[in-house]
C-alpha cells in the first residue's frame, strides 16, 4: 500500500514584498489656498482613510497567512503520522500475509492427519471383525480342546487303574516267582486288560527251576518298566493338552481384549471426527 503524496505546502508572499503605500510617500502639504486646502483636506482624509484600511487588511492577511502557517505546520504533521501508520499497517500487512502461510500449511497438516486417522479408523474396523471372527474360531477349537481334554483324562484315569491294577499283579508276580492264576485271571476278567505275553502259559507248565523263575523275573521287570513309561507319557499328553488349552483360552482373551481396546479408539476417532 502506498503513502498518499503529501500537498507541496502554499508559498504565501511575505508581508515585506507587499508594496503598501506609506505616508512619507505622500506629497507635503504646503498652505494652499482655502478652496484648495479643502480639497486637499478632503483628499488626506480619504488617504489616510485608505491608509487604515489598507493596514487593517495587511494586519488581517498577516493574521490569516499565520494561521495558515499553523495549520500547514499540523497538516505536517497529521502526514507525518500518516505515513508512519501506513508503514505500521505493512509491516502488520506482510505479519497477516505470513500468519495465513503458516495457518494454510497447518490445515493442510491437519487434514492430512484426519485422513490418516480416518484409514486407521477403517483398518481397525476391519481388524475388529476380523478378531471377532478370529475369536469366535479360537473359542471354538478351545472348547473342543476342552471337550477332547476331559474325555481323554477320563479315558485316562480308567486306562492308568488298569495299568496300576496290572503293574501291581505283575509285581505280586515278581515276588512270589510264580503267577497266581486265580487272583490274576479274575483282576484281569474285572479290568478287560489283555494278560501280556510272558515265556509261561500257565502255572502248571511253568518250569520249577531257578533259570526259568529269574527269566520270568525278567520278563516281569521289562513289563512293569513299558507300563511305567507308557503311564508317563499319558501324563505327559494330559498336561500338555491341558498347557494348550490354557493357551489357548489366553490368546483369546488377549484378542478380546485387543478388539475392545480397537473398538474404543474407531469410537474415539468417529467421536473426533463428528
Amino acid at each position: 500500500m502506498q503513502a498518499p503524496q503529501p500537498t507541496p505546502p502554499i508559498i504565501l508572499p511575505s508581508p515585506s514584498s507587499l508594496n503598501f503605500p506609506s505616508l512619507q510617500s505622500l506629497p507635503p502639504m504646503s498652505p494652499p489656498a482655502t478652496s484648495q486646502t479643502s480639497v486637499q483636506s478632503a483628499d488626506l482624509q480619504d488617504l489616510q482613510h485608505q491608509v487604515r484600511v489598507k493596514t487593517f487588511e495587511f494586519q488581517t492577511l498577516q493574521r490569516e497567512y499565520n494561521a495558515l502557517l499553523q495549520n500547514l505546520e499540523r497538516q505536517k504533521l497529521k502526514c507525518a503520522t500518516c505515513e508512519k501508520k501506513l508503514e505500521v499497517s505493512d509491516m502488520e500487512i506482510n505479519g497477516l500475509k505470513e500468519e495465513k502461510e503458516r495457518l494454510l500449511a497447518q490445515v493442510m497438516s491437519v487434514e492430512g492427519q484426519i485422513e490418516e486417522l480416518q484409514q486407521a479408523r477403517d483398518e481397525a474396523r476391519r481388524q475388529l471383525v476380523a478378531n471377532g471372527a478370529q475369536y469366535v474360531q479360537i473359542m471354538d477349537m478351545a472348547n473342543r480342546l476342552q471337550s477332547q481334554s476331559a474325555e481323554a483324562k477320563r479315558k485316562w484315569e480308567i486306562e492308568k487303574a488298569e495299568l496300576e491294577q496290572r503293574i501291581r499283579l505283575l509285581e505280586e508276580a515278581m515276588v512270589t516267582g510264580t503267577q497266581k492264576p486265580t487272583s490274576s485271571a479274575v483282576a484281569e476278567q474285572q479290568s478287560g486288560i489283555t494278560p501280556s505275553p510272558s515265556p509261561f502259559g500257565s502255572t502248571h507248565s511253568m518250569p520249577t527251576s531257578i533259570s526259568s523263575q529269574a527269566e520270568t523275573i525278567n520278563v516281569l521287570r521289562a513289563e512293569v518298566s513299558r507300563l511305567r513309561s507308557r503311564t508317563h507319557v499319558l501324563e505327559s499328553t494330559v498336561q500338555n493338552m491341558r498347557c494348550e488349552s490354557l493357551s489357548i483360552q489366553t490368546a483369546a482373551r488377549q484378542i478380546l481384549e485387543s478388539g475392545g481396546k480397537m473398538g474404543d479408539i474407531a469410537q474415539d476417532v468417529v467421536g473426533g471426527d463428528g
